[in-house]
């Protein structure tokens, strides 16, 4: 099969297949290994990508490989204003020139209308929940940007989410009345480090999330952590990712409150150095968001051994969680302290937690076996008159 791949991609998973010199693309999580795996499935691929770094179109082949890059221009405001019609042009025009046998688009934005004007089957594969993040962050830009999925979701040959809860999503607040396939993102279960930490070690907990806020909710968790630690004094938090670094927002606001003993604000850390860490050094993963589509820290971190503590209605992240870890109310500081002090005291309830949580990974969000859920979903829907 000749997959087409639009979207926001990383491209380090594919580099060594692709010529050497590369320009930067705008960049995103998961399709960079998805794509990668098709093609060690058998699969030949064309990656349609947007870039500021050319003034026209740019094609790079590799074996089984095509990378077309298309001008994005360098300002979201003039992106926005016609509602991305240049980027969408030139992807679709692209899409025309190299075509596949059809394009797997992800979001919901303007690769996934760009595929659906190319004319090719479009397999359009939602990874968030459009206006209810718009909802969420209150911005125009937000409101604009994610008022594209309304056409895309409707227009599409085929629609795909990656949780039930996106799906529901899609139902309720977009009126998608059509079939939804839920293909959940992918873990490589095989390139995951083993939890290591001692049980008998003094407690460690981890928790990795992008940008400091609301929504991310680690003001919660730290109170909970501070509450934590007048009953377990010796206990460890590690902060990762943007925003909880040593001179980020989250550390001030810590030093202000008093919150800073006993946490580590490490900061953006690469992906695999991230891993590696809360492998060695944690007992569990607390994931402290109050909404997410999926959430691929919690799935790597049950994929490694880990327990996980989550929102219980924190969108998508109950559901990817399962039988992995305690789903608690996450706004509560002293029900979120309640279940950390739970799990560092008891051991087995943590060794139980951390085998179910491996098995869920290795059962559901094993990235092989949703690369071949979504050959299979386009083989199924293209038959379809």
């Amino acid at each position: 099969m000749h997959i087409g791949l639009a979207g926001p991609v990383d491209l380090t998973p594919l580099q060594h297949l692709l010529p050497a010199r590369l320009p930067a693309v705008y960049s995103g999580p998961c399709t960079g290994w998805l794509a990668r795996t098709w093609l060690e499935q058998g699969h030949r691929l064309t990656v349609y990508a947007l870039s500021g770094a050319v003034a026209g179109r740019q094609v790079y082949s590799g074996k089984g490989i095509d990378l077309v890059v298309v001008p994005q221009r360098a300002r979201a405001r003039h992106r926005l204003k016609d509602l991305f019609r240049a980027e969408r042009r030139g992807l679709a025009a692209a899409m025309r020139a190299h075509p596949a046998d059809l394009v797997s688009a992800h979001w919901t934005y303007e690769f996934a209308l760009a595929a659906i004007a190319s004319g090719l089957p479009s397999f359009v594969t939602a990874h968030d929940t459009p206006l209810r993040y718009a909802w969420e962050m209150r911005s125009a830009y937000r409101w604009l940007r994610h008022s594209m999925a309304l056409p895309a979701v409707h227009r599409a040959t085929a629609l795909s989410a990656n949780s039930p809860y996106t799906a529901q999503h899609l139902r309720r607040v977009l009126g998608v009345r059509r079939p939804i396939e839920v293909i959940p993102n992918g873990v490589r279960m095989e390139h995951l480090p083993s939890a290591m930490a001692s049980p008998d070690a003094a407690p460690v907990f981890a928790t990795a999330v992008q940008g400091w806020g609301p929504l991310k909710n680690t003001a919660t968790l730290l109170r909970a952590f501070a509450l934590l630690r007048i009953e377990l004094p010796h206990a460890r938090l590690l902060l990762c990712g943007d925003g909880h670094d040593a001179g980020g927002p989250a550390r001030q606001w810590a030093a202000v409150h008093g919150l800073t003993a006993g946490v580590e604000f490490a900061g953006p850390l690469a992906h695999d150095t991230l891993l590696r860490r809360i492998a060695a050094e944690a007992h569990v993963l607390v994931h402290p968001s109050r909404i997410e589509s999926f959430s691929m820290i919690t799935a790597e971190a049950m994929g490694m051994g880990l327990p996980v503590i989550v929102g219980e209605r924190s969108g998508a992240v109950p559901w990817v969680a399962g039988d992995g870890g305690l789903a608690v109310d996450i706004d509560s500081p002293r029900t979120l302290a309640d279940a950390m002090i739970r799990l560092a005291r008891d051991p087995q309830l943590r060794a139980r937690l951390a085998t179910a949580g491996r098995q869920r990974t290795a059962g559901r969000f094993e990235l092989r076996d949703v690369a071949a859920a979504y050959t299979r979903w386009f083989t199924t829907e293209g038959s379809r008159p």
